[in-house]
């Protein structure tokens, strides 16, 4: 199974990312691919909500979700790591997951 793992905290010696190294290091043993992608330091621009992607993209932004894309699409499955800020998930975990709304046709037809 090729899995990726979305990591959302700015702590990288945090326990959010300890708790996903210990993960990734379980499915990697048990045979799985295991993939990070580490949200809080990248170069993410958060999504303007123009719909030029209609819901299929591209995006018009050009950054590092243009990697991140081919690499989402590619999974099997999607790990979310983020630490609770204020009951919620950091801004920047939900910041690429905003950039989502250019896979949203992808997602609907299992690509």
């Amino acid at each position: 199974m090729r899995i990726v793992l979305l990591e959302g905290s700015p702590n990288r010696q945090g326990s959010s990312n300890m708790l996903a190294g210990c993960f990734k290091e379980g499915a990697e043993e048990a045979g799985h691919t295991v993939e990070i992608i580490d949200a809080a330091h990248a170069n993410i621009h958060p999504c303007t909500g123009c719909i030029h992607c209609g819901y299929e993209g591209p995006c018009v932004q050009k950054d590092d979700m243009e990697q991140f894309r081919g690499q989402i699409l590619q999974a099997d499955m999607l790990v979310f790591v983020t630490p609770l800020y204020y009951y919620g998930m950091s801004a920047q975990l939900k910041t690429l997951i905003d950039r989502f709304c250019a896979l949203t046709a992808a997602f609907r037809a299992g690509t």
